[in-house]
């Protein structure tokens, strides 16, 4: 069985629309369950006129999916988005089918944006940096690694408390990896999406969620977490000025300057990355 769960904050003009392709995909047993982070909008009214269960929760995504994992009692729980707003294939189906066929314990819902000018520059310059550095054995997750389409085994999302905040993408695929779970990516078409801009907020988070993680497995010393709290902090301010109208290649010229920064040179030796491949 599975578990459909959409974490929603102030989505009341797309919700219905993630609802309804749950729903499509859904089979007998199935949940289609809309967690209403905080929001201040019709967001719960419009799920429940979808056909979603719809539960109040805690402002977070993170906190959003925590109180939904602690609810669910199903092999698989999958997680959309809310803000959905177009695109090719039902997600939801392809994320369902893809699990239920396969051998993996994760399914990564990869895509193409329906603006070809989207840039992801948190996942460019701050996670993908940090995650080969102090966790190589996550991998590649596709260019969406941080996606929030993705299925789950359940059993897996309940060997920690999930983090509440927008670093719970980025907590998963590291914690997966760490439990040896098979992940596979699979791609969900072109996808359109009402997105918001968080400032710097949410890199900061991501960042933050890696750097906590390689200090609590031991990859990283206590010591020397200033130094990388500096540079994801300058990191940060170097990213946050993006916008559409600065132009594309503006844009991109700073990112690239931005990942190609010196790292610390603290961190993990070579023969410690090598060896935190055989456990946890």
């Amino acid at each position: 069985m599975f578990a459909f769960v959409i974490p929603a904050h102030n989505e009341e003009a797309t919700v219905a629309t993630i609802v309804g392709q749950a729903l499509e995909a859904a089979q007998p047993g199935d949940r289609v369950l809309v967690v209403d982070s905080g929001s201040t909008d019709d967001t719960a009214r419009r799920a429940r006129e979808a056909g979603a269960e719809v539960i109040g929760g805690p402002l977070g995504k993170g906190a959003a999916m925590q109180l939904a994992v602690s609810t669910v009692d199903s092999e698989w729980t999958c997680f959309l988005d809310a803000d959905l707003v177009t695109s090719e294939r039902n997600v939801a189906a392809v994320l369902r089918e893809a699990a239920a066929d396969g051998t993996a314990d994760h399914v990564v819902g990869d895509y193409e944006y329906d603006h070809p000018g989207t840039i992801l520059a948190s996942t460019f310059t701050i996670y993908e940096p940090l995650t080969a550095r102090f966790f190589p054995e996550v991998g590649f997750h596709g260019a969406n690694a941080l996606t929030g389409y993705r299925a789950v085994r359940t059993r897996l999302l309940r060997a920690a408390p999930l983090p509440p905040d927008f670093g719970v993408e980025t907590f998963l695929n590291i914690s997966v990896a760490l439990l040896r779970g098979q992940v596979n990516v699979c791609h969900l078409g072109v996808v359109g999406s009402r997105y918001r801009y968080h400032g710097g907020s949410m890199a900061t988070e991501i960042g933050t969620r890696i750097l906590d993680m390689a200090e609590a497995h031991g990859r990283l010393a206590p010591a020397d977490r200033p130094e990388w709290d500096e540079w994801l902090r300058a990191g940060v301010a170097a990213i946050a000025p993006n916008t559409a109208d600065q132009g594309r290649s503006a844009v991109l010229s700073r990112l690239f300057s931005t990942v190609r920064r010196p790292m610390p040179v603290s961190g993990p030796s070579a023969p410690a990355q090598v060896r935190s491949r055989s456990g946890v």
